[in-house]
């Protein structure tokens, strides 16, 4: 999946995961620059505004890792361009997930 945002602007992937399930993941910025991201979860049904990060990270140009989900829920990747130019992102997933969607 890619995705570009534009300055200022956030976006959201996310994987549909039951618990326990494994995800292998690789994201990089292929145009524009670095961006803040947060890799999480948030459990269906769960209280207002809950979520479990597994990772954070700013002004980054790409990551790469897995995690395996600690609740059935969505689980995956928000990006922020703090930069002035546009930037895209081109994300790989493989593993034990239902669908993806994306969020904004």
């Amino acid at each position: 999946m890619t995705v570009t945002l534009k300055p200022g602007e956030a976006r959201e992937i996310k994987l549909e995961m039951l618990n326990n399930a494994k995800v292998s993941y690789e994201w990089s910025t292929t145009t524009g620059g670095p961006v803040n991201h947060d890799t999480h979860g948030e459990p269906y049904n769960g209280a207002e505004g809950y979520f479990h990060s597994y990772r954070k990270g700013q002004q980054v140009t790409g990551d790469k890792g897995e995690f395996t989900a600690i609740f059935d829920g969505t689980h995956g990747w928000f990006w922020r361009n703090r930069s002035k130019n546009d930037v895209t992102i081109s994300l790989k997933t493989t593993g034990e997930y239902l669908g993806v969607k994306r969020v904004i």
